[in-house]
């Protein structure tokens, strides 16, 4: 995941504050990256002294100043090379899925709470996410609606996975060698 471009990418629809690119990446974006605080500030500082992007300084009443960031012509051509290259295969990391894998050294119940609270996590995420393309005068384009449905897609697949996972244990007490789905 390029922090770098997705930075760009947000820079190229508006200029912005590096709060105003987090709260956007939580709002709208948590389903491609996650990036914490101490990944957009050191990537728009470097960004800044490659030129990729520009700050202004704007003085507040009574508040300290903020950064706005702007991104530059390279800025725009570095981001428009970046999307004409074809994309790399994904290269997702799931602790939930990895915890899957090893549970053969839980208890039963433990296992099937480790589940329920997956569930709980996907109902939460496809409701923020239903929530999201509801709210009047979110700035919404529709390519985010694109990648909206898409994550919403994944929540209802991974419900369907979750409940025939859930109908194994409670017929045999585990998923077993015979647990393959398709």
């Amino acid at each position: 995941m390029s922090h770098r471009h997705l930075i760009l990418g947000l820079l190229l629809e508006a200029p912005m504050t590096g709060y105003d690119i987090r709260k956007r990446l939580c709002e709208t974006m948590s389903m491609i990256a996650s990036p914490g605080y101490g990944a957009v500030y050191p990537t728009l500082h470097r960004l800044l002294n490659e030129g990729a992007v520009t700050v202004n300084v704007v003085q507040q009443d009574g508040r300290p100043a903020k950064k706005v960031y702007s991104i530059t012509r390279p800025g725009r051509e570095e981001l428009w090379a970046w999307l004409r290259e074809p994309s790399e295969p994904d290269k997702i990391t799931r602790e939930f899925l990895l915890k899957v894998l090893l549970a053969q050294n839980l208890e039963p119940e433990d296992f099937k709470q480790h589940l329920e609270r997956r569930r709980k996590e996907t109902e939460t995420l496809y409701k923020s996410l239903e929530e999201l393309k509801a709210q009047p005068g979110q700035r919404v384009n529709g390519h985010h609606n694109l990648v909206i449905a898409y994550a919403q897609e994944m929540c209802k697949a991974e419900m369907r996975w979750l409940d025939r996972v859930e109908r194994d244990l409670n017929c045999d007490g585990g998923p077993g060698e015979a647990a393959v789905y398709t």
